[in-house]
């Protein structure tokens, strides 16, 4: 049987399935959840199909069983992080040029995560390579602490252990500069 198959799937997570309108994000979709669901499956013994995964309050997805988990998915790849001991969170973002960066900095980064975002571009990153640097620090240490963008502003995100994936990820950039940047955080 294919590991990664629509058989994995629960039944909340099939009739998502049918609101893709893309057949490539479906396809996404499947390999995903059916990657957590095995993954999560052989970690826990228990079968990936019958895996209760709930959701907390703000939408973060978690297991009963004491394993903390969290997914992020970027062009070809998706990243999946597991911890036995604290909540975590993971970001990937696929290097690309980001539309209106200035708009998006003045919107979502904090005073501190403007500077940081500062001194990369002082240090030669492009203002879009340095944005995805930082906002990937961000979104895992929101995933981490189990809020989204939007419950963002009164999370103390600055108390978070968010580390860059830079060792993970360079080698996965091709000659084309097609790349990626991520993060990896612990609350």
């Amino acid at each position: 049987m294919d590991r990664f198959s629509r058989d994995c799937l629960s039944e909340e997570e099939r009739a998502r399935l049918t609101q893709y309108r893309s057949r490539d994000a479906a396809e996404r979709y499947v390999v995903t959840r059916s990657l957590v669901r095995t993954v999560l499956s052989d970690r826990l013994g228990i079968a990936a199909r019958e895996l209760r995964v709930s959701r907390t309050d703000m939408g973060k997805p978690v297991v009963a069983a004491g394993v903390h988990f969290n997914v992020s998915h970027s062009g070809d790849l998706i990243l999946l992080a597991l911890s036995d001991q604290r909540a975590v969170g993971v970001d990937i973002e696929r290097k690309r040029e980001v539309q209106r960066v200035q708009a998006m900095v003045k919107r979502w980064l904090t005073a501190r995560e403007r500077a940081d975002l500062d001194r990369l571009v002082q240090r030669g990153a492009t203002p879009s390579d340095a944005f995805l640097r930082v906002w990937s620090l961000k979104e895992a240490g929101l995933k981490a602490l189990g809020v989204g963008i939007s419950g963002s502003a009164g999370a103390p995100i600055h108390t978070i252990d968010a580390q860059p994936l830079d060792a993970l990820l360079d080698p996965l950039s091709r000659d084309d500069d097609e790349g990626y940047v991520g993060a990896v955080a612990f609350a």
